[in-house]
């Protein structure tokens, strides 16, 4: 059995899926992250990474390969609320 997430996973989670809701669209790894940086949310590709893989593997977001470089999008509108809820459960 896995262990339970962490509440700062969470909130990174969250977080992140307000920036790709933000953007409207597909939005590349490298620009995602330069926006996570300045804000704060994350200080390494690979936590933003590891942030995008839970979002991905709850259902909520989907990456796509274009020319060498991972796109992300959102597949499954949620509230915050709704996010917090999934995100803990697993």
């Amino acid at each position: 059995m896995p262990r339970p997430r962490s509440p700062q996973v969470i909130e990174r989670a969250i977080k992140v899926y307000k920036i790709l809701e933000e953007q409207g669209g597909r939005i590349s790894t490298p620009d995602l992250l330069k926006i996570v940086l300045s804000k704060g949310i994350a200080n390494s590709y690979s936590l933003l990474h590891h942030t995008l893989m839970v979002l991905e593997n709850a259902g909520f977001v989907k990456h796509e390969r274009v020319k060498g470089r991972a796109e992300w999008y959102i597949v499954k509108k949620a509230t915050e609320e709704e996010l917090r809820a999934a995100l803990s459960s697993k």
